[in-house]
C-alpha cells in the first residue's frame, strides 16, 4: 500500500471507485496544506487512470505506465510546475497547446498543475476556456494550498477533493506555549498559516489579524477609508515580507467565508467581483508589485465596483 492510500484512504477509495464507474470528471482541484501529499494524491490519480493491471479502480504501481509516470516520463500526463512567484498565461497557452495533440500511448491525457494556487488571473482565464471545451479524452488536475486563491468561476468548473488534515498536535502545543489562544490557533489552521507563524509572537499576531479584520469590513463597505487605512493603519504594524503574507493570507479566508455567505443574495455578482480584485491584488504583491501599492490598488477598484461604475 502506497502512503497516500494510507493517509488519505476515503479519497484514493472514492477516487478508485469513479474510474471503475467510468464516472471521472474532466477536471479536479486537489486541496492540501501538505504540499507533498497534495503532488503526491495528483500523480497516483493519473496512476490509476492509466495503470495497466489495476484493481477495483487503485493502480498497481509496479506497470510500466505507473513507473514512469512516477519518474515524470509518461507522456500522455503533461506536468506543470515552476519554481517562480506565478504561472503565467504563457504557460498555460503551452499546455493547452500540447494538450491538443492526440494521445501517444493513450487514447486519454491527463495535465496536471501543481502549485495551481500561483496561476495569474490571465492564466486562469485562459485556463478557464480549456476547462469549459476540453478537446477529447483529458483530465485536467489542480494542485493547490487552498481555494482561495481561484476565481469563483474556476472554482465552478472543477470537482473539488478536500485532503483530509487533522491538526499538528505538537504544533498546536508549540502555539499554546507561546501564548496564542484556541480561537486564533484554529484560525491558524484553517487560514493555512501554520508554516508563517512559527516566528511570530502571539501578541503581534493578534495585532495582524486585527488590522485584517478592520480592513476587511472597510474594503466591503467603505473602501475610501480602506485606502486611507493603509498608510495610517497597516504599515505601521508589518514589518517584514512575511507578515505581509500572513496579512492577505488572513484577507484570504475572510473572503472565502464572505464568498459563501453572499452565495444566495442579490449582491453575488458585485461580492465575486471584489473577490476577484482581491486575488489580482495578491498576485500583483506574489509579483513583486509593492505591498502599499497593491492595497490601495485595490481599495481604489473596490469603490469603483461598490459605486457600480
Amino acid at each position: 500500500m502506497t502512503a497516500i492510500v494510507s493517509t488519505q484512504a476515503q479519497i484514493t477509495k472514492e477516487l478508485a471507485q469513479t474510474i471503475v464507474a467510468q464516472r471521472v470528471s474532466h477536471s479536479y482541484l486537489f486541496v492540501g496544506a501538505n504540499q507533498i501529499q497534495t503532488n503526491e494524491l495528483g500523480l497516483w490519480f493519473c496512476q490509476a487512470l492509466f495503470c495497466q493491471n489495476s484493481q477495483a479502480g487503485y493502480p498497481c504501481l509496479q506497470c510500466d505506465y505507473c513507473r514512469r509516470i512516477a519518474q515524470h516520463d509518461f507522456p500522455d500526463v503533461v506536468l506543470v510546475q515552476s519554481d517562480k512567484q506565478s504561472i503565467g498565461v504563457d504557460e498555460i497557452r503551452s499546455v493547452k497547446l500540447e494538450m491538443g495533440q492526440t494521445g501517444v500511448e493513450s487514447a486519454h491525457r491527463a495535465c496536471v498543475i501543481m502549485g495551481a494556487e500561483k496561476l495569474t488571473v490571465a492564466a486562469e482565464n485562459s485556463l478557464l476556456k480549456f476547462l469549459e471545451e476540453p478537446a477529447g479524452a483529458i483530465t485536467t488536475i489542480l494542485l493547490a494550498n487552498s481555494t482561495n486563491n481561484f476565481l469563483p468561476t474556476i472554482l465552478s468548473r472543477v470537482q473539488i477533493i478536500q485532503l483530509a488534515a487533522g491538526q499538528d498536535e505538537q504544533l498546536t502545543q508549540k502555539l499554546h506555549s507561546q501564548g496564542y489562544s484556541q480561537p486564533d490557533i484554529d484560525l491558524i489552521h484553517k487560514a493555512h498559516l501554520e508554516n508563517l507563524v512559527a516566528a511570530e509572537d502571539a501578541e503581534h499576531f493578534t495585532k495582524l489579524k486585527t488590522q485584517a479584520q478592520s480592513w476587511f469590513k472597510l474594503l466591503i463597505t467603505n473602501p475610501q477609508q480602506a485606502f486611507i487605512a493603509v498608510a495610517a493603519s497597516i504599515l505601521p504594524v508589518i514589518e517584514n515580507r512575511i507578515q505581509q503574507q500572513i496579512f492577505l493570507s488572513l484577507l484570504e479566508w475572510y473572503f472565502s467565508q464572505y464568498l459563501q455567505q453572499q452565495a444566495q443574495q442579490s449582491t453575488w455578482h458585485q461580492s465575486r467581483r471584489l473577490v476577484e480584485q482581491f486575488l489580482h491584488a495578491q498576485k500583483l504583491w506574489q509579483a513583486n508589485v509593492s505591498f502599499e501599492n497593491s492595497l490601495e490598488q485595490l481599495a481604489l477598484i473596490a469603490d469603483s465596483i461598490i459605486k457600480g461604475s
